[in-house]
């Protein structure tokens, strides 16, 4: 196997097992280390990957167009298998010994684990978890994410069905499908209030763990209800079995996918019974047509032939793009801190990733990068959007909650 030279190197050899080949440009003279926490052999592995191949391909395009004012990336990867004992022992080894600058961290369980120590730490932190617990920089200053919350997505579901409910004899009604951790809980709440206000009927929770093997007992009490809709949090090889278990069955709900459960393998997974659903998203599908999108598809096909892309590929581009944005700032103002990257986060404004997200604004007092999401259909075993983009006013009445 070839090493990867260019622009970052990898502290895990299972990263270049699962993401091929790379080689390149000799070293710059000056390196920034950036890690990343993230789970590639656990029930969240198959999000993993994906997410770290384009944040790596992210890297490597960055570094042969100039790297961060002449500095090349060095990305550092550890695999956390999604457990928050792991998480943490991979964190202290990032921040004490690789002495990153700042870091990605995917796990929702880890981060709430660790924020008290990222805040007293000091360290930059880019997440996978969009909870709304932190977004408020008053509680949580150092750490940012390139989405619209969990709960905002979940509300833009929940107004998508009310401002299309046809039936006024009676409310849309929703049921939560989720797994019983901090990931799978995040939401609930906020989204139970806010859909009292608008009027649409909530009905029993449906449990289902991970790794899911099953969701029949589960599908089969829902159904009691007979909810018209269905929002699963969950990933793509979880929540394939919940559609596949709930096409057996015949249940006529309309299923939503939250973020990470409405990627490209979850159409594949599902041998089909995805068809038909929904997903709420902020993200571009792989292939999209927006201008940000050539260099992201020119540099799949270049170095992963024959291999498909995916929106999480593309996230990983948005997360990599902003984090250099926020460095190549920082290193302007002579201040290429954990401190300096927050300054310079905060002065996002509409920053563009040439349509492969919504664009970002960060201030000082609000870390919402962005309110809006599309509502997408599989249709033809593609992701095809059913919305243009979908926004929630920017108040203050769910902000951090």
């Amino acid at each position: 196997m070839k090493k990867w030279i260019i622009g970052f190197t990898i502290s895990v050899f299972f990263v270049a097992m699962f993401l091929g080949v790379i080689s390149g440009n000799a070293r710059a003279a000056e390196e920034i280390k950036w890690g990343v926490l993230i789970d590639l052999s656990g029930p969240t592995s198959d999000w993993g990957k994906n997410q770290v191949k384009g944040q790596l391909d992210a890297m490597r395009w960055i570094n042969e167009h100039g790297g961060i004012n002449g500095k090349e990336l060095k990305l550092i990867v550890i695999d956390d298998g999604y457990k928050v004992p792991r998480g943490v022992a991979g964190y202290n080894r990032l921040v004490d010994s690789e002495k990153v600058i700042g870091l990605y961290i995917q796990s929702t369980g880890t981060t709430m684990t660790l924020i008290k120590k990222i805040i007293a730490d000091g360290v930059a932190t880019i997440a996978a978890s969009f909870t709304s617990k932190f977004q408020n920089p008053a509680k949580t200053p150092f750490s940012f994410f390139v989405s619209p919350s969990y709960g905002t997505m979940g509300r833009i579901s929940l107004k998508w069905i009310r401002t299309t409910w046809k039936d006024s004899s009676r409310n849309p009604k929703i049921c939560y499908l989720y797994p019983d951790n901090k990931y799978g809980r995040d939401i609930l709440d906020v989204n139970k209030d806010y859909a009292k206000k608008i009027g649409v009927d909530v009905g029993p929770d449906q449990v289902i763990n991970w790794p899911t093997k099953d969701a029949t007992v589960q599908l089969t009490n829902m159904s009691r209800y007979d909810p018209d809709y269905a929002y699963i949090t969950s990933t793509a090889m979880n929540g394939a079995v919940i559609l596949k278990n709930a096409k057996a069955l015949g249940l006529r709900t309309k299923f939503i996918s939250n973020i990470r459960n409405f990627e490209e393998s979850l159409i594949t997974l599902s041998g089909g019974a995805a068809e038909g659903s929904y997903g709420v998203h902020p993200i571009a599908p792989y292939g999209a047509p927006v201008p940000g999108m050539k260099k992201v598809v020119e540099s799949h096909e270049k170095w992963h032939p024959g291999e498909t892309g995916t929106n999480v590929y593309v996230e990983g581009w948005v997360n990599i793009l902003s984090v250099s944005e926020a460095l190549k700032l920082a290193d302007k103002a002579g201040d290429l801190t954990p401190g300096g990257i927050r300054n310079a986060f905060e002065t996002f404004r509409n920053f563009s990733t040439g349509g492969l997200a919504p664009p970002l604004t960060f201030t000082s007092t609000d870390h919402r990068a962005s309110m809006a999401a599309k509502i997408y259909e599989v249709k033809g075993s593609k992701f095809v959007a059913a919305t243009d983009w979908i926004e929630l006013p920017r108040d203050m009445e769910y902000f951090g909650k």
